[in-house]
C-alpha cells in the first residue's frame, strides 16, 4: 500500500531553530549557529 505525506507549508517553521537549542542545550549557541540575535 503506497502513501503519500505531505507537510503544510509552514508547518514546519521554526523546527531548524528548535534543533539547535536542543543540539546546544544554550539559546545564544543556537543563535550564534543560525547567524541570528539571540533575543
Amino acid at each position: 500500500m503506497k502513501q503519500n505525506f505531505t507537510v503544510r507549508h509552514g508547518a514546519l517553521d521554526g523546527i531548524e531553530a528548535f534543533l539547535s537549542v536542543a543540539k546546544h542545550r544554550n539559546f545564544r549557541k543556537a543563535a550564534a549557529e543560525l547567524a541570528v540575535t539571540p533575543s
